[in-house]
């Protein structure tokens, strides 16, 4: 399972044209077969810095999130908003059993 972080820091005066395109991604997203979770989320110290937090089944999922054409149509329409690229961080989710999931939650 893969967790990704799109960090993006946006232009004075372009959050509210930003979220409104980032909406039609995430709605989009949230369909894709493979797409587990497709949040946006806004940094609670600096209103500018906005997340994409994501989670897929596995690479070939976030491999076709990345080729969808949403992504193609609405990911370049974002670019006008930031002040560049998002910052991405791929994570590969560490599992556990539920055995070990309980011995931690009795703890």
């Amino acid at each position: 399972m893969l967790l990704v972080l799109a960090k993006n820091i946006l232009k004075e005066g372009c959050r509210e044209q930003f979220v409104a395109a980032a909406q039609c991604l995430v709605e989009a997203t949230r369909k894709e077969k493979g797409c587990l979770a497709y949040d946006l989320a806004v940094d609670t110290e600096q209103e500018n810095i906005y997340y994409f937090v994501e989670k897929y089944v596995d690479e070939a999922a976030f491999a076709a999130h990345r080729s969808s054409e949403h992504f193609q149509t609405y990911v370049p329409q974002l670019n006008a908003f930031r002040m560049g690229p998002s910052q991405v961080t791929i994570c590969q989710v560490e599992t556990f059993s539920e055995s070990e999931q309980e011995k931690g939650a009795s703890q």
